[in-house]
């Protein structure tokens, strides 16, 4: 099983240490990489935390500023070629990850990526629930310390990626929230992800509403204004919670680009086989079985029901 000690072997101490999270970081990402980040001091490195695009979740920020994570946009980092980057819950190539002057060193996640990582280090579990579930192991295996806000943190990240331990749960997982939950401030972590939406949201739910079309057990669900992703990831689970649904595709415009949040209940449509088929083409996604997401290029997107008819092939239904 490989590790932090394995992972330490491939960075140069001499040169300046970025950990990554993807971009437009959720609490699974925020996590993983300040939770790796004290790991590798107590190892002696120092290292500094950032991530593309903007932080657009409420919850993660109030959660950032009490939990006192030192993460910061790569746009301020001031990165240059000699940097080394350690990448967490995403990988290179991705549209969800920026690409940063540097070097990728390592790269730790639980996404199945399209091919082999060309880094000298690469951690990748896609039967984990959740990247913080890999860091935790990481301390577990290394016999170190978890400091309060560090558990809290990661129980956040874990419970978020499955949905409060109720998806893609490997038994892993399972040991990971039982000591995270009575080490961390599991109270705190749970009202701040329970109250991630706020009033202003609701014009967004009741437009999700009635913009669903609905095919047999599939929900597809165009949004004409913008949203944070994690808002888009509620609204695809509230369609999920429908017992006639089984298959959920939501889909809103973001700047230059349309961005994806999809579910799935059925083990023989996993959201990232069904993502990558329905996107051929035209834009770039991936996930697990259970969940994920993707993002279509302006200048490509088919229109909504271009786009639905691609998922409604992808599944099988034309």
């Amino acid at each position: 099983m490989k590790g932090i000690d394995e992972l330490c072997t491939h960075i140069d101490p001499e040169r300046r240490l970025v950990i990554q999270a993807h971009d437009f970081p959720d609490h699974d990402a925020v996590a993983s990489a300040f939770a790796l980040g004290f790991l590798l001091k107590r190892r002696g490195f120092e290292s500094e935390l950032c991530y593309g695009g903007t932080i657009q979740s409420e919850s993660l920020t109030e959660a950032i500023k009490l939990l006192q994570i030192p993460i910061d946009s790569s746009k301020s980092a001031g990165l240059d070629d000699d940097v080394q980057l350690i990448l967490v819950d995403g990988f290179a190539g991705n549209r969800n990850m920026s690409g940063l002057p540097g070097t990728v060193v390592a790269l730790i996640d639980h996404h199945t990526p399209p091919e082999e990582p060309d880094c000298p280090y690469f951690d990748i579990r896609p039967d984990y629930g959740s990247c913080s579930t890999i860091i935790f192991e990481y301390f577990k295996s290394a016999d170190a310390p978890l400091k309060k806000n560090i558990a809290t943190m990661l129980l956040m990240g874990l419970m978020m990626d499955t949905a409060f331990m109720t998806r893609g749960v490997a038994p892993v997982d399972l040991e990971a929230f039982s000591t995270l939950f009575f080490q961390g401030d599991w109270e705190t972590g749970s009202r701040l992800l329970k109250n991630s939406l706020s009033l202003s949201d609701l014009g967004l739910f009741r437009e999700a509403i009635n913009s669903c079309e609905v095919a047999d057990d599939f929900a597809f669900v165009p949004l004409q204004q913008e949203c944070s992703a994690e808002a888009m990831a509620l609204i695809a689970d509230f369609f999920l919670g429908l017992r006639e649904i089984h298959f959920v595709v939501v889909v809103e415009p973001d700047r230059d680009e349309y961005r994806l949040s999809v579910r799935s209940e059925d083990g023989i449509r996993p959201s990232d086989v069904i993502i990558r088929r329905a996107l051929n083409g035209i834009g770039a996604g991936g996930g697990h079985v259970h969940m994920g997401g993707g993002s279509i290029p302006r200048d490509l997107f088919p229109g909504e029901q271009g786009l639905r008819k691609r998922f409604l092939k992808a599944l099988g239904k034309e």
